[in-house]
């Protein structure tokens, strides 16, 4: 399959002010961060809350400039944000959001909301139209009457997901588009969007923290930590037999009737993103740390098994294997 999308050493900086009178403090949102999606498939991006994976997904799709790297999308730079060519790429590349409630505006009818994408960017618009986005969502012609507040959660995120599809992206990027909804609802918006893709063909970038949901969704995860990706490979290996001692600990934590071992438990808090760590930003949490993770930062890079893994444990044992 052909590269869609591609991300190459990702920076975004906020530059915060501790309290009035404070100095300022520069935090690193996304720390260097590579990735690459194909067209027709979907990574799935899963981490701690705090770690980066919003912010990256609005640097893919253009929302905010990095202060470093480049996004590229069928092999060209992300034009600069707002003007005639990112507009016009935007409309390839759209985003689900996490809280379809505030994603919607409650003033205006749901219909509205699905053609204003339509008439934006020049498109057939019409009632019919929008019709044919709504069922294609799961919803009725008549929920297009509808407000916001008359809809369940699952019915307002079907109508977020109408809205999306309106200009036939591309690219779908998923921010936590399952947390806010029931569990049997969660379920049917995941079987809804693999059933999109495969109709349509859009690849997707799924960000979560259930792992369980990206399991499901993903032809490939990408584990991050603080800014970075720290191990990526197919779903089944990494959440299977992980490398990095932090997506062992993630994937420990999922619930399931037949795993034998204890639930590894980190401790203490994510390092602070304005004041990361010497050397590994993972060694304060990892019990396995040696000298080496404490004054030289891991890269990430392949392992023989085809995963990459950005640990300097999980490279050595390995290596000494192939050599």
């Amino acid at each position: 399959m052909s590269v869609l999308l591609q991300a190459r050493d990702l920076v975004r900086l906020y530059r915060l002010r501790r309290g009035i009178f404070g100095r300022a403090v520069e935090l690193r949102a996304v720390d260097g961060l590579s990735l690459t999606l194909q067209r027709g498939r979907t990574l799935g991006l899963v981490g701690e809350s705090g770690c980066g994976k919003s912010t990256t997904g609005r640097l893919v799709l253009g929302l905010e400039a990095p202060d470093a790297g480049q996004v590229q999308v069928d092999g060209a730079p992300m034009p600069p944000i707002g003007g005639r060519a990112w507009r016009q790429q935007r409309a390839r590349m759209q985003m689900v959001f996490q809280d379809p409630l505030g994603a919607l505006d409650r003033r205006l009818s749901i219909g509205a909301q699905v053609e204003e994408p339509l008439i934006i960017h020049g498109l057939p618009a019409g009632p019919a139209r929008v019709a044919e986005l709504l069922m294609e969502a799961g919803l009725r012609p008549d929920h297009a009457q509808r407000y916001p507040h008359e809809l369940s959660g699952g019915q307002r995120q079907r109508a977020v997901l109408a809205r999306a599809l309106a200009t036939a992206p591309e690219l779908l990027v998923c921010d936590e588009p399952i947390s806010a909804l029931d569990v049997s609802i969660q379920a049917q918006v995941m079987n809804l969007l693999m059933e999109l893709q495969a109709r349509r063909g859009m690849a997707m970038l799924f960000i979560s923290h259930d792992l369980r949901a990206v399991r499901q969704v993903s032809h490939r995860i990408a584990v991050m930590y603080l800014g970075r990706i720290v191990e990526e490979g197919e779903p089944d290996e990494v959440l299977k037999t992980p490398a990095h001692p932090y997506a062992r600990a993630l994937v420990s934590a999922i619930p399931h009737p037949g795993r034998r071992g204890r639930r590894i438990l980190l401790t203490g808090d994510p390092p602070n993103p304005a004041d990361r760590p010497s050397g590994c930003a993972f060694h304060p949490r990892c019990a396995e740390a040696v000298a080496r993770c404490r004054t030289e930062a891991p890269v990430l890079r392949p392992r023989p098994d085809g995963r990459l893994v950005a640990c300097h444990l999980a490279h050595a044992p390995l290596l000494s294997q192939v050599a």
